[in-house]
């Protein structure tokens, strides 16, 4: 079965390859190209050079796993600190976690501790918009061998069947995945 492999255009793929690769503890991979690789649990991030710059909201983003309060207070402020600056996308002001935006603007969540990630690694979800969650998700769960893990209105959720590793998750939106990344079953 292929594996998921989440791909950023950037206008400096390296810089933003580094910056990844030390938010989330991995290492950096330039053998072909450049390709962030999880030391344990996760997918492999690729970063192409793009020449057009980001001009609205990813239709793919990551959200980030927390073991706590503390901890997700922790890796806002490593990740502030490391160059990630705080985004809005019109979230309301009361969701438990905190929207940010990599050094090129790609959105991300750090979310807060949520017992259904425990097993996924740094990367708790990959979260694609899409103007029907279900049937994207029942797509890729032939496609790549994933279990569905929940479903309701909007949403549409596929982990690994090993319960390992990060989730992949469908949102309602009335458009697709455009933007700077993208979701590649290889």
């Amino acid at each position: 079965m292929p594996s998921l492999v989440v791909e950023f255009s950037a206008r400096e793929p390296e810089r933003l390859a580094r910056w990844w690769a030390e938010a989330l503890g991995w290492r950096l991979d330039t053998r072909e190209g450049m390709v962030v690789r999880p030391t344990a649990l996760g997918v492999p991030l690729r970063f192409l050079v793009s020449a057009r710059a980001k001009t609205r909201k990813n239709g793919v983003h990551l959200d980030l796993r927390s073991g706590s309060h503390d901890d997700q207070n922790h890796i806002v402020e490593r990740l502030f600190n490391a160059g990630a600056r705080f985004a809005d996308i019109d979230q309301s002001d009361d969701v438990p976690w905190v929207v940010m935006a990599d050094p090129e603007g790609n959105e991300l969540c750090v979310l807060e501790p949520r017992r259904v990630y425990a097993h996924t690694g740094p990367i708790a979800a990959i979260v694609v918009d899409c103007p029907d969650p279900r049937s994207q998700a029942r797509s890729w769960a032939k496609a790549t061998g994933m279990e569905l893990a929940g479903e309701r209105s909007g949403f549409a959720s596929l982990r690994p069947p090993s319960n390992e590793g990060p989730f992949l998750e469908f949102l309602h939106s009335r458009t697709g995945p455009e933007g700077m990344l993208r979701v590649l079953a290889e």
